[in-house]
């Protein structure tokens, strides 16, 4: 994963939702309209592993979680796949519920 701005798609089988990551030397920081995104990724050759936690910022209860409940801590793999980044993964308070997100660079 190069540092950069990242617009960032992701669904559940619960929603979809979409947001901005910026990766920078192994730190994520980032969010969308309701949540704030912040972990850390690792390049492991192919592959990428993420940790990244979300947090909600914006009081306002029509911006609904794509897990059906807040405060999620997601473990993903991702892999580049042309000029995207395609991640899968669950969050560690629901690990039956598949997570998978698709990565765009922006910019540096």
């Amino acid at each position: 994963m190069e540092d950069g701005l990242y617009e960032v798609h992701f669904h559940t089988i619960h929603g979809t939702g979409t947001g901005v990551v910026y990766a920078i030397g192994g730190k994520l920081r980032g969010g969308n309209s309701a949540f704030a995104f912040m972990g850390n990724y690792q390049n492991r050759g192919e592959t990428i592993s993420v940790k990244v936690s979300s947090k909600r910022y914006n009081p306002d209860q029509n911006f609904k979680s794509v897990f059906g409940f807040e405060g999620v801590t997601l473990a993903l793999t991702g892999r580049v796949n042309g000029d995207l980044l395609d991640f899968e993964g669950s969050a560690l308070q629901l690990p039956g519920v598949p997570f998978k997100a698709q990565l765009t660079r922006i910019c540096d």
